[in-house]
Parts: structure tokens; sequence; C-alpha cells
């Protein structure tokens, strides 16, 4: 059994990151606990608490801008927080990380959101050992939680729809939801998805140096990915 972690990073030409971005974790079950006590105890060495509450809910892109209680916080610090995050991905072993990430230019219709949750439950399903099943667990805060919930239904019933779809068997049930300061695992993979969003903005000046020096001997590469359009 697997459970497939989830969280989007969306599009935001203004500031140069034009794709739109779902990436995520497909984590064997018996290795929850373990992550789980990792990043607890990485709670208890920044913010003094092994409590599930906003106050020590790890966000990535809070923790890059030094917003939220991150806030007052050193550049030094918040870089060691992100990379030790990272670290706890990198050596988890039998994890698969997992994205697709769509390029809002080149996308015809305007419908990023739909196209990078298909393109990821692809990736994610074919992730997963085929005799194995798995579950979908995203962020209740984001505001395509209804529109996934139907999406994966019919992707389940019908196949994923375009010309190279696939049939969605190891991913069962409906789409589920959570608020991610109740889940470790979800914090895990919004830093994934920021991390992967990096890929593709035009992030610059002295912290973003510094954060790449910090990971760049993290292996993070995707085993299942997709970019589209090419």
């Amino acid at each position: 059994m697997f459970v497939t972690y989830f969280d989007e990073v969306k599009a935001m030409p203004q500031n140069g990151q034009n794709h739109y971005i779902v990436a995520g974790l497909v984590v064997p079950a018996d290795l929850i606990g373990q992550l789980e006590t990792s990043v607890t105890d990485l709670s208890e060495k920044y913010f003094g608490t092994r409590e599930l509450v906003t106050s020590s809910e790890f966000h990535a892109s809070h923790c890059y801008f030094g917003k939220s209680h991150f806030k007052g916080r050193g550049m030094a610090e918040r870089i060691e927080m992100l990379a030790e995050l990272l670290k706890i991905i990198s050596e988890a072993d039998g994890v698969r990380r997992v994205y697709a990430a769509i390029d809002t230019e080149k996308l015809w219709g305007g419908n990023a959101p739909e196209v990078a949750f298909q393109h990821f439950v692809e990736r994610a399903e074919l992730a997963i050992p085929k005799d194995a099943a798995a579950l979908l667990i995203g962020d209740l805060d984001d505001q395509q939680a209804h529109n996934m919930v139907r999406e994966f239904q019919q992707y389940r019933q019908h196949g994923t729809p375009t010309k190279w779809g696939i049939h969605i068997k190891s991913l069962v049930d409906s789409v589920h939801f959570c608020r991610s300061h109740h889940s470790r695992l979800l914090q895990l993979a919004d830093v994934y998805a920021f991390h992967v969003a990096g890929y593709f903005s035009k992030r610059t000046g002295r912290f973003a140096d510094m954060f790449a020096e910090a990971k760049k001997d993290i292996d993070l590469f995707p085993h299942r990915y997709k970019e589209w359009p090419k």
C-alpha cells in the first residue's frame, strides 16, 4: 500500500514563472511513521514543539521568503531548514518523487490546473508497483479540490482523456484532502513542489544562490515526471 501526497505551485507570469506545477511523493505506507518522526524532530528543533499546529508547519515559500512564523529568522537558518527537509525526501528509500509541469504560455485552452493534475496522476500511477494500490492526498486549501475529485473519478472510470492516456488502476478510491498543518507528509510534498518550481523560476539574489549551494549535493531527481507542452 502507498499514499501519494501532492501539492501545487501556481503559475505566476508576473514573477517570471510560467509553469503550473503539481508535484508530490509516492510513499510506502510502512514508511509514513518514520518520515513523520523525522519532520516532527525538525519541528521540535526549530519551533520547540512536536504539535501539529500552524505555527510549526513547514511551508516552503514562507520559509524561503521569511514570511508568517518564519519572519525574523536569519537566511542561514531558513536555508538550513529547507535543506534538512529536502534531505529527508532524498534519503527516504522507496519514496518516489513525481511531478508534472505545464507551460502556460504554450498551453492552448487555458486549462493548466486540469492538465497538470492529469499528467501528475498518470505519472503517479506509473510510479506505483503494478501489484500495489495507493491513495491520493492533497492540501485542502487548494482551490481546485472539487475539480480534482470530479476529474479523478473520470480518470478511474474512463482512463485519462488524451490520445496517449492511460487507465488508472493502482490509484484507488477518491482524492482525499487534509489541512497541510495537520500532515507532516503534506508539508514534505509542499517542500518538494517548491523545489521543483525552482527548475522553472527566475529566483535570483543572495538567498537563491545560498539555497542552490545548500542543496546541490542532495539527490532530488524525479522518478517520474512530465514537462509539457514542449
